[in-house]
């Protein structure tokens, strides 16, 4: 018995039903929402590959297409993509970690300010060297 992803429009929700047979049944209904005006969605396909394999494919020169090392997005979709690439040896919070990161370089109020306070430093703590005006 097939497992299929469905859509819902209503809340842009996403749901998995065990279907018995290849069609869809009549009675489906969003849980999230109740709408039955649902659509089958493609689901994503997973492949095991053996280490040798993913090595091989971390060493594939289009890994670093469109990758420019002075762009901090550019570093992050690399990044992600790695992740991607390493799968469960990443971690489950590689994507957060990639994001953090980019929030740091970018340098955005919050994560400037959330930064520091992960670091104990606050502004009047800072040396002009810490600031960059050294």
């Amino acid at each position: 018995m097939p497992i299929y992803e469905y859509l819902c429009p209503q809340c842009n929700g996403r749901f998995q039903r065990l279907v018995s047979g290849y069609r869809d049944p009549a009675d489906l209904a969003c849980p999230r929402c109740g709408t039955r005006d649902v659509r089958r969605a493609i689901s994503r396909v997973a492949q095991l590959r053996s280490e040798d394999a993913r090595t091989e494919a971390l060493a594939d020169p289009s890994m670093l297409s469109g990758f420019d090392e002075q762009d901090p997005q550019s570093i992050a979709r690399w990044a992600k993509k790695l992740g991607r690439e390493l799968g469960d040896d990443a971690g489950d919070d590689w994507n957060q970690m990639v994001d953090e990161m980019l929030e740091q370089e970018l340098g955005t109020p919050d994560a400037d300010r959330d930064a520091d306070d992960r670091a104990g430093k606050r502004d009047s703590d800072a040396r002009p060297d810490d600031l960059g005006w050294a």
